[in-house]
């Protein structure tokens, strides 16, 4: 045990680095099984033993073994050819500086290889030529046959083997002969041939070109003659990253930095702790896979994956620690990646021009390998932390744009308690909004939604629970929960509920209506999830003061952008994530003097029990306007606007629920049978001054009260009343209800109600 690690001959280690090999026939190698197929099961202990131990006492010795630069195996090119031909490109133009200087340097010194070349060439097919005419390797056979060389000489035998020898030389001699006199005789034959035809025109024009051609080809085959036959005959471009190599000597160094006394035991006893390493261009990076060691747990290398990033002199954001499929404990991935993600630009919204389905798992980011992290918005609620400016609005901007996209089975609340205009582009599709610069006027609008919710989730479970007593197809095994078919079934209304609530611990806090939110929000979050209502509150501040942790331990779908320290990370993120490496703190917020900015980036967990997995979430804002403009003439032309984006305004919780059918029928008076547009939205507004915003929010109502009733207005050409607007706005075209449509869209509303 007194050997000095920093004796161990690294170069000798890396002497096999450049050999491509097969993933599994390289761990077989190194093991000293064979490569043939087993006939040993797959559940049945190995007879071998571990090469790395498995007894505690046990002093292992021999030669180290060095880790193989592979291809990536199959299961990991996830991608199409053309994702790293992409990275390629996206590589070759961050570091184009270095690409050049790089090349320059390197074609620079090619040249001077192939001018030595040149010269070796030359002397070379000189040497070769006269060995082959005067066969030099027979004479050495027949002094061998002879027994010149151990001084017992035979000369019969070699006087048989002179002659042999002659006879060749004889024969080859005249081979050479016959290969150069004739093509040459030809040569001369054709340029006679010319001139007597008098076309020595044509021989003085191409004689220089034929000669300047001969004499290139003459060098490119002298250059390639006189070659080392031992290296590679094309100039070899290195890797014009400006960070060190990613090779077994660094990556071991690495590991040996993190302290952990089973590394420095296995190096010490002439094992390598890198298994393999190989480049994997779908997510941009080599990956390095660490042996299994006895003692080395997966959370314990994790827990040092900053110190890994340091002594590999890169920024956290290159480097990535995760569990090896495999799943044996200690069986570590360590990603690096070419690029700093923090220097380029995030991923546009993944639906823009596509269709949305909320009830699915939708794309919100990419992890480090460039595969997609999906949030489920049924049967969960997400709490979402992040210091200002960390990307934490821009990210519930995201999901508000995926609930409005889904035009057919998702409805939009957005609350913000900061007042700051962030979700005013939503708000013409938010059947709820509520963005007050006085947090208390916000809340006192967030009680009254939550519990007109409340009410709506009592309704939602009577109509769940019927459904399971008639064992409809509408649910997936009879339970009682909502699936997107019963989300998007007009006949019983329950589309998903996506209810986003920024800066939540202002609401909390509030000392009028605090208590009354944070009882309602629990309850909500509790029996919500079944009846399809997602509710993600956001805040930054984390702290059981801000959020009671009744209401912070609820969500399933956890999400922490940076984080001023541990507390918070690990109130967000679970008791001890930041000793296992889980450092939201780590994000960098583009400090001044780097272009590095890591905004946008989260740990996030998607699911009961989930892995934190480090996600760049896709940037949105700049198409946000784009796409509440598709949202909108989609939910106008399926009738699926309603509340605040079909212009019913807040209604205390004293007052009666309004009905825009109730309130245009009334205005019906006498035998009249139809009246225009206008003249309903007079009467009603008359009658009930501000209930609806204008005549087109009383004409969107009247859509999203009736669904079945498309176009509640048509052409009508009777006699205005006298109490007619004298200025007919919109509707000069004369377009009205009939009454006859009106009371059959009443008695379709009462049929569907049961009444």
């Amino acid at each position: 045990m007194s050997t000095n690690p920093e004796e161990f001959d690294w170069k000798a280690a890396e002497s096999d680095l450049g050999e491509v090999v097969d993933l599994e026939t390289a761990r077989q190698r190194r093991d000293g099984a064979p490569v043939a197929a087993s006939e040993v099961p797959d559940d049945a202990v190995p007879a071998v033993s571990d090469p790395a131990g498995t007894v505690d006492t046990e002093v292992l010795e021999g030669e180290i073994v060095a880790a193989q630069v592979t291809d990536a195996p199959p299961e990991l090119k996830q991608w199409a050819w053309a994702v790293g031909w992409r990275h390629k490109a996206r590589r070759l133009w961050m570091y184009k500086w270095r690409y050049l200087w790089n090349t320059f340097v390197v074609l620079g010194a090619w040249s001077v290889r192939a001018t030595g070349w040149w010269f070796r060439g030359i002397g070379r097919s000189v040497s070769d030529f006269f060995s082959y005419v005067d066969d030099r390797q027979a004479l050495a056979i027949a002094d061998q046959t002879a027994g010149a060389v151990d001084g017992r000489a035979d000369v019969d035998a070699w006087l048989k083997a002179r002659a042999e020898r002659h006879r060749e030389v004889k024969d080859r001699r005249r081979v050479v002969r016959s290969r150069t006199i004739l093509p040459m005789a030809a040569l001369v034959g054709l340029v006679v041939l010319l001139w007597w035809l008098g076309r020595g025109d044509m021989i003085r024009s191409n004689l220089g070109g034929a000669a300047l051609l001969a004499w290139i080809g003459l060098g490119c085959w002298l250059v390639w003659y006189g070659r080392a036959r031992t290296q590679p005959f094309l100039p070899q471009f290195r890797e014009p990253s400006p960070y060190p190599p990613v090779t077994n000597d660094t990556v071991t160094g690495a590991l040996l930095a993190t302290g952990i006394g089973q590394f420095r035991d296995a190096v010490k006893a002439g094992h390598s702790p890198v298994d393999v390493i190989f480049r994997d261009d779908s997510a941009g990076g080599k990956i390095a896979e660490t042996h299994p060691i006895p003692g080395v747990t997966t959370q314990m290398v994790m827990a040092k994956s900053i110190v890994i990033a340091g002594a590999l002199k890169r920024p956290p954001a290159m480097v990535h620690l995760s569990q090896a499929p495999t799943g044996v404990p200690g069986h570590v991935e360590i990603l690096v990646l070419d690029i700093d993600p923090g220097q380029t630009k995030p991923k546009r919204f993944a639906y823009l021009g596509k269709p949305v389905n909320v009830g699915g798992p939708c794309t919100i980011g990419y992890d480090p390998r460039n595969r997609p992290v999906r949030w489920p918005l049924p049967g969960a609620n997400g709490i979402t932390t992040g210091t200002p400016g960390s990307g934490k609005t821009a990210y519930l901007i995201g999901l508000a744009c995926l609930a409005a996209a889904d035009v057919d089975g998702a409805q939009l609340a957005v609350f913000d308690f900061k007042g700051m205009g962030d979700y005013a582009e939503l708000e013409p599709v938010c059947f709820a909004y509520g963005a007050d610069a006085d947090p208390t006027e916000t809340a006192r609008m967030l009680v009254g939604f939550l519990t007109a919710l409340k009410r709506e989730i009592i309704r939602r479970r009577q109509v769940l629970t019927d459904l399971k007593k008639v064992g409809s197809e509408m649910l997936d095994n009879n339970a009682a929960a909502l699936t997107d078919r019963l989300a998007r079934s007009k006949k019983h209304n329950m589309p998903w509920i996506l209810v986003i609530i920024d800066e939540i611990h202002e609401g909390l806090g509030d000392p009028i209506h605090g208590k009354d939110i944070a009882a309602l929000l629990t309850d909500l979050m509790k029996i919500g999830r079944a009846c399809g209502i997602h509710v993600e509150i956001a805040s930054q501040r984390t702290d059981t003061d801000s959020i009671p942790t009744s209401i912070s331990s609820l969500p399933i779908v956890r999400v922490a952008f940076h984080q001023n320290g541990q507390p918070g990370n690990d109130m967000i993120l679970g008791t001890g994530a930041y000793k296992r490496g889980v450092d939201a703190t780590a994000f960098r917020r583009g400090a001044a003097g780097t272009a590095a900015d890591d905004r946008g980036s989260c740990w996030y967990i998607g699911s009961e029990g989930g892995e934190p997995v480090r996600v760049r979430t896709t940037f949105v804002l700049p198409d946000v306007k784009r796409i509440v403009a598709t949202a909108l003439a989609g939910r106008t032309k399926a009738g699926t606007l309603t509340g605040a984006a079909a212009g019913i305004v807040e209604q205390a919780d004293t007052a009666p629920a309004h009905s825009a059918l109730d309130d245009v029928r009334a205005v019906f008076i006498g035998d009249e049978i139809a009246l225009h547009g206008d003249v309903i939205f007079h009467r009603v507004e008359t009658r009930h001054p501000g209930r609806w915003k204008s005549q087109a929010a009383l004409m969107a109502a009247l859509k999203a009260e009736a669904p079945g009733w498309k176009s509640p207005t048509v052409p009508i050409g009777q006699v205005r009343p006298t109490d007619a607007p004298v200025d007919a706005g919109i509707e000069k075209t004369r377009q009205g209800i009939r009454l006859a449509h009106l009371e059959a869209a009443i008695t379709e509303r009462d049929e569907r109600r049961g009444g």
